[in-house]
């Protein structure tokens, strides 16, 4: 018989352990509600630090929208540096409680895919997630630089093609060694690898492993990129019907977007579970014993048994 494949034992590992899925869920939300509460707080205390004097409170009272607007922009006027210190304090901010966050769900979520986990795994997945919160923001930043670099191209040349195809190389890029990183995450909880030592134990994997990688990989693509169309177009449907109708059908947008982000969360831990299964984990379940009898060792004299009677001969 032959063995499931690693997309079946990853949803027979989800099916086993219902709350896992829950969990996934559990740790991304909260990580994603702790950023943006600490962006919120950040943006109000920017919002307070701007003096705004008697006479721009009459122009934005004004029911002219152009001097609201002048007023706004003479508020804000000399507050850059503020901003600019704001978003550099938020975004460290976040960046930190992403990474202990990730780390801590990560190792949890995989303590139920793995039964002889490393207990002492927080330290290394905690470094695997600031290898990737340190590769977002030079992708970021190496975003920036290839819009600059678009810009100063020649006149004649498409700036705009230019800058589209150096973004999508720099986050395919982004996606590739992120992809990595949170794969290597099963060998720091299985084998208890350091941060560097798992990196190579997925890269062994992969290049071991590569076309089995890919068929594993591409049926969840195609399912979350489906889903995501499919949400992208029922959003744009609603927005058309609340522009036209009435505005009062917002929450079905906020609906549509809380059940989007369900299901990539829980393609991504069966994909993961996916993973555990080809790189030799304890998710599969255990083939069907063969009935048939089992062979001899090998240099053994077997005697095969002999009547206690002797067989009858016919008369001739």
């Amino acid at each position: 018989m032959a063995a499931p494949s690693p997309i079946r034992r990853g949803f027979e590992a989800i099916a086993r352990e219902p709350a896992l899925p829950m969990a996934e869920i559990t740790w991304r939300w909260c990580c994603a509600a702790a950023g943006s509460f600490v962006a919120m707080v950040a943006l109000l205390e920017y919002l307070n630090s701007i003096p705004v004097s008697w006479r721009e409170r009459l122009m934005v009272d004004s029911s002219d929208p152009l001097l609201a607007l002048a007023a706004v922009a003479h508020a804000l006027r000399g507050s850059a540096l503020r901003f600019d210190l704001g978003v550099i304090l938020a975004a460290t901010a976040v960046a930190v409680l992403w990474m202990l966050g990730s780390a801590l769900g990560r190792l949890a979520t995989l303590r139920v895919l793995l039964p002889q986990a490393n207990s002492a795994a927080y330290g290394s997945l905690l470094g695997l997630s600031f290898l990737r919160a340190a590769l977002f923001w030079a992708a970021l930043l190496a975003g920036a630089a290839a819009l600059i670099l678009a810009g100063f191209a020649n006149p004649g040349a498409p700036s705009l093609v230019v800058a589209a195809v150096l973004t999508a190389c720099v986050w395919l890029v982004w996606a590739l060694l992120n992809w990595l990183l949170s794969l290597a995450a099963i060998f720091v909880v299985r084998d208890g690898e350091d941060t560097f030592g798992s990196i190579t134990a997925a890269v062994n994997l992969v290049r071991s492993a590569v076309g089995e990688m890919v068929l594993t990989s591409l049926p969840f693509v195609l399912l979350h990129y489906v889903a995501m169309a499919a949400a992208v177009a029922a959003g744009i449907l609603i927005a058309d019907v609340m522009a036209r109708v009435s505005p009062e059908g917002a929450w079905a947008l906020l609906a549509i977007a809380a059940g989007y982000f369900a299901y990539a969360d829980l393609l991504y831990i069966t994909r993961l579970a996916a993973y555990v299964s080809l790189a030799g984990g304890e998710t599969a379940v255990p083939a069907t014993e063969s009935l048939a009898a089992p062979e001899p060792p090998s240099g053994a004299n077997v005697q095969l048994p002999i009547a206690s009677s002797p067989l009858p001969i016919a008369d001739s």
